[in-house]
């Protein structure tokens, strides 16, 4: 699984979560004086708390004489709410053991002493053994760990299980600090739901400056960040807690509401309840005195993140204007519209995300529950269910929001599609806000099976942007962020002054490739022939269960060639049209355009074709999903237009029968106005 998805990160973060909750168990041994041995116990721990740069850290604290590998391990949790990272392999500066600590905001003024107990053992030969047993391996290092903190039983087995020593750090060895550390706090919402809010100064930050705050927020299922040395949020789209600072930014990051260490249920963005937590933190930046105020009670606050991260940008802003700038990636417009298109259910995606919650500990509204099983098993989603999603996200507040706004959306996004970034960007333009630029990259909900572009400039984007709106800092010129920019299926970038919304003049006219091509008749059975999942190939591969969201060519289809001769681009959204006559269970037909090159499909992505199976002839009329690709030469570069009976990103068990397609018609956008861009390196 790539390292960009946004799933890939909820269940890493899950990880990170069952192998803190499981060890935080903690006996007399832990009470010991960690600089004491035992035996000939080589390992000494001696509890060193610094601060470096506003961030307190943990590192050189250990010393062993035998060489061997170490495990850290967090027994015993901050007593007063606080947090401990250890450094991850992708820190910069990554050193294994070292670690960050977050004191709860109780004890920043040395008043009060905040403690934790870190387990330093030896991994042997034994331990690794048992980790290596399918299914009992996963049960194997908490025992091993519980082990290592019993009394004379621990000793006993230290020449088999590893010797281990234990250090209890305490808060009140550095602080006070003399300028902002970071820090942790349990912030009471708008209805006395205890939200759990991370703040790191900006780079350089010393007692009584002030900076701009930017407020980084996580995925579904992943906590808000903690550790300030993290480059990025999703990684190619989103900037870090490590890079918000060096560009001179407080930043808050943050666990959604019934998510990890925040209270109440979540309720997917829900301007209600998600929206108004967002608010809270808002007025609480405005308390701090290092963060920058417009007015009293206003701040300065920009706002970054992807998907979940992203939709609660666009919610938050649309109902609180102390926002001043947003930059939401591969966010949504309408959930609806989003998971249940033509009303056919993703069920791959939608089950995905279920999973990643569950797996999480998130406590979440249980329509959702139902929600996505009935999806699942009929297809369908109920009134009471759309009634939800409907309430989740911006769709009609976003008639409120005039602020400027940078949207990052994927181009192979199975789940939250381009168009929902164009739909976003329709209704803040007719707001009369001008300041509105767009991105599409090769990521997203999916995977970049064409492999991802470099460079990207989702990342420099943002820093230009939050600077240019938050410091009044003008960008270089001739660095300006362009109005639009997106990457084609070759990797190649173009750009143009004009957004791809509905009547824009970016559009050319359109093209008619296909005009009353014949069809055939297509048998519909589940899953046999039909398209997904899509893997691709090594090194840009799609593994299970994440491959299921994507489209692949199918073997039981429909196949009219598409002429491209005289065509240089596709941009948007193609228009599909045919007849049909046919008797079954099914709903649907689906549609695709494939990369005869390649043999992928393009943008991963599959159009569910709403068709009534009554034996009657009709015509279906679609709007496909918006691709981007690029006709170098129309002998090389050219596509096949497939009509499937099923796929594995809207899977249904009960969809069977037999239809007669003809008369089909393709009309594809091509754009009017653009460049090629060469981005720096």
């Amino acid at each position: 699984m790539p390292v960009d998805n946004p799933l890939a990160l909820a269940l890493a973060a899950f990880t990170r979560r069952e192998s803190a909750s499981a060890l935080t168990t903690t006996t007399a041994a832990a009470q010991t004086t960690a600089s004491l041995t035992v035996g000939s116990n080589p390992i000494i721990v001696t509890p060193t708390l610094t601060i470096s740069n506003g961030v307190i850290v943990g590192q050189s604290y250990v010393t062993d004489s035998s060489g061997s590998t170490l495990v850290y391990t967090l027994v015993s949790a901050p007593d007063k709410g606080g947090k401990v990272t250890f450094s991850a392999t992708t820190d910069p500066n990554y050193v294994k053991g070292n670690f960050v600590y977050l004191p709860d905001q109780s004890v920043l003024s040395g008043a009060t002493n905040e403690k934790f107990t870190i387990m330093v053992a030896q991994s042997t030969a034994f331990d690794q053994f048992l980790g290596n047993i399918p299914i009992l391996g996963s049960l194997a290092t908490p025992i091993i760990n519980l082990l290592h903190q019993t009394p004379i039983l621990g000793d006993l087995l230290a020449p088999v299980i590893g010797y281990s020593s234990l250090a209890t750090f305490n808060s009140n060895t550095v602080l006070p600090a003399t300028n902002p550390v970071a820090y942790t706090y349990k912030m009471p919402s708008f209805d006395g739901t205890l939200i759990s809010v991370n703040w790191f100064p900006a780079t350089g930050l010393t007692a009584g400056q002030q900076q701009q705050t930017v407020l980084d927020g996580p995925g579904l299922a992943t906590a808000g960040q903690t550790d300030p040395y993290q480059l990025y949020g999703i990684s190619g789209l989103t900037p870090g807690v490590s890079q918000l600072r060096d560009a001179g930014y407080n930043v808050v990051t943050w666990d959604p509401r019934g998510e990890f260490a925040s209270g109440g249920i979540l309720q997917l963005d829900n301007p209600f309840f998600e929206g108004r937590d967002v608010s809270a933190i808002v007025s609480w930046v405005a308390g701090l005195s290092a963060s920058t105020l417009n007015t009293t009670g206003d701040p300065v606050v920009g706002m970054v993140g992807g998907s979940y991260g992203g939709g609660i940008q666009l919610t938050s802003a649309s109902v609180d204007p102390r926002i001043d700038a947003i930059v939401p990636g591969i966010a949504w417009n309408s959930l609806n519209n989003s998971l249940y298109p033509n009303d056919a259910f993703k069920t791959a995606y939608g089950s995905l995300l279920l999973l990643s919650l569950i797996t999480s500990g998130a406590r979440i509204n249980n329509q959702i529950y139902l929600g996505v099983l009935s999806g699942d098993l009929i297809g369908r989603l109920s009134e009471t269910a759309q009634a939800v999603l409907s309430s989740s996200g911006p769709t009609s507040l976003l008639n409120n929001l005039k602020i400027p706004v940078l949207f990052l959306q994927g181009t192979v996004d199975v789940l939250f599609t381009l168009q929902q970034a164009i739909d976003n960007a329709q209704t803040v333009l007719a707001n009369g806000n001008t300041d509105v630029k767009m991105v599409w990259y090769c990521g997203g909900h999916g995977v970049c099976l064409t492999g991802p572009t470099s460079p990207n400039p989702n990342l420099a984007n943002t820093i230009t942007f939050l600077n240019e709106q938050l410091k009044g800092i003008a960008p270089p010129i001739g660095s300006e962020i362009p109005n639009f920019q997106y990457t084609d299926q070759k990797g190649n970038w173009y750009q143009s002054t004009d957004l791809p919304v509905a009547g824009s003049p970016f559009f050319g006219t359109p093209e008619q490739v296909l005009t009353n091509a014949s069809g055939g008749v297509l048998g519909i059975v589940p899953f046999l022939g039909g398209s997904g999942p899509g893997s691709g190939t090594p090194p840009y591969q799609a593994t299970l269960p994440y491959s299921l969201g994507l489209a692949s060519k199918a073997s039981n289809a429909i196949n009219v060639a598409v002429n491209t001769t005289g065509i240089n681009q596709i941009v948007g959204s193609p228009t599909l049209s045919f007849d049909y006559q046919g008797i079954g269970t099914n709903r649907f037909v689906y549609a695709q355009l494939v990369d005869n090159k390649t043999g992928l499909v393009v943008g991963n992505l599959v159009t569910p074709v709403a068709v009534t199976m009554d034996g009657q002839t009709h015509t279906a009329t679609v709007n496909m999903e918006n691709i981007v690709y690029t006709v170098d030469d129309p002998n090389v570069d050219n596509l096949t237009l497939q009509i499937t009976s099923s796929t594995t990103a809207y899977w249904s068990l009960t969809s069977y029968g037999v239809v007669n397609i003809s008369n089909i018609n393709l009309t594809v956008p091509t754009p009017a106005n653009i460049s090629p861009e060469l981005l720096p390196t």
